[in-house]
């Protein structure tokens, strides 16, 4: 591959040169603050410098597109949808996580239906696949083998991914070389190819969740527009509680929506419902439930909430938001938030965390999904609610005969698996 010095041709416009899309990672449990996905910015800011050098473009030229730059009320999958319909080259960073996450395989399924109806030549180079971390080899496939073209005689590249070479400064030549062949083959194609703007389906379009089908629930209580105060600002309430918006208009989607979008990118379905309408929802998955402190304003609403509260699973994370930006409701909403935390110690929960800024909500949803997602695989029975448990056969102890009625055990226990002094034996060591 040559290097090409001319400036972007006009026919490229204001689009955006490569789109990243890789997986996202979920938060170290030792430091949360930390960025999981430090690398994946370093690289990105990388490549848009080589790309920019390529064309003589100036430091603040966009040339990429990378989601971690939108700002923290925007809708993602508008935004996303818009960058992948604007952008010329599809970057994606294969690893394990990217091949087993519908939210990035989404990104690029939306992608490839935009290149099925490019009236360009070529359409294929438009992808670049970029070996990120080592897939196993039955996770392989003629599709990321296409990874291996753009660097494999690069030493440490095929062994150990862009992203061990990009970390380690031992491999920083290897590193800077393919660079300097992805930024050539990006605005080679670019260039002498460019795709027109064109719409692309959403990347959450497809996915419909449902209660069954659901790896996460994220679960709002809060008042609907009827049930809400008469001096709170009609645009955080609507007519369904699901709808929610604790920061007004400074939100473009409801705040259910937000933690959706950061479980789904995580890999996990997510399904939404209001707490009048979870059911056993919190039960059966880990979720994350949205308190608005204005819920509790009526005695009917904080006995409604008690009782949720009361039945919370430890996978259950409840937030608290309250928008603190509204001098005139502030104060009030916060005697609302204490009441909600004083309930929370009776229902023996730990304090919840309580969120006063958009941008303070949306950076901590990583967290609080991962540590549902935890406590659920910590602590969920191994077999759902209401599924029968099989008893094992235990030596020295005898099997039912065929002449018993049906449920009887012989050692004097119930069907139900407890015994006279109405211990659980489902439950013990031995058992699990």
């Amino acid at each position: 591959m040559t290097g090409i010095g001319a400036a972007a041709p006009p026919a490229i416009g204001s689009s955006t040169y490569f789109f990243l899309s890789y997986a996202h990672s979920a938060p170290m449990l030792e430091d949360p603050r930390l960025d999981p996905d430090k690398w994946v910015k370093v690289f990105f800011d990388d490549l848009s410098a080589e790309i920019r050098r390529r064309i003589s473009a100036p430091d603040d030229r966009q040339v990429g597109f990378f989601d971690a730059q939108l700002h923290s009320g925007a809708d993602w999958a508008e935004a996303l949808t818009e960058a992948l319909g604007n952008t010329q080259v599809f970057v994606p960073l294969y690893s394990p996580g990217y091949l087993s996450n519908s939210w990035p395989l989404g990104e690029l399924e939306s992608f490839r239906r935009r290149l099925r109806a490019a009236p360009v030549a070529e359409k294929y180079r438009h992808i670049v696949p970029v070996l990120w971390i080592p897939l196993p080899s039955w996770a392989q496939s003629a599709e990321t083998r296409e990874a291996f073209e753009l660097a494999g005689d690069v030493p440490g590249y095929a062994e150990n991914g862009l992203r061990a070479l990009c970390m380690l400064a031992s491999y920083r030549p290897a590193y800077d070389e393919v660079l300097r062949r992805l930024a050539t083959e990006v605005t080679q194609i670019a260039q002498r190819h460019p795709l027109p703007p064109s719409v692309v389906p959403r990347v959450a379009e497809a996915r419909h969740t449902s209660l069954a089908e659901a790896q996460f629930v994220v679960v709002v209580a809060a008042p609907t527009l009827a049930e809400a105060p008469a001096d709170r600002d009609p645009e955080v309430y609507t007519e369904r509680s699901e709808q929610w918006r604790p920061f007004g208009r400074a939100q473009a989607l409801p705040a259910a929506n937000y933690v959706a979008s950061t479980a789904e990118r995580l890999g996990l379905a997510t399904y939404i419902t209001s707490f009048a309408d979870a059911g056993d929802a919190m039960v059966r998955c880990p979720s994350v439930l949205l308190i608005d402190p204005w819920v509790v304003s009526d005695s009917a609403g904080e006995h409604d909430l008690a009782l949720v509260l009361k039945r919370l699973p430890r996978w259950v994370i409840p937030l608290v938001v309250l928008d603190d930006s509204d001098p005139h409701t502030a104060a009030v909403g916060a005697r609302y938030a204490d009441r909600v935390a004083r309930m929370l110690g009776v229902a023996n929960r730990p304090p919840a965390k309580r969120i006063r800024q958009l941008s303070e909500f949306v950076q901590i949803m990583p967290e609080l999904v991962t540590e549902a997602r935890r406590q659920y695989l910590k602590n969920a029975p191994v077999l759902p609610p209401g599924r029968p448990r099989a008893r094992r056969p235990q030596l020295g102890r005898p099997e039912p005969s065929g002449n018993l009625p049906a449920g009887t055990d012989p050692a004097g226990t119930d069907p139900a698996g407890t015994d006279p002094a109405g211990t659980d034996r489902a439950g013990t060591e031995e058992e699990r």
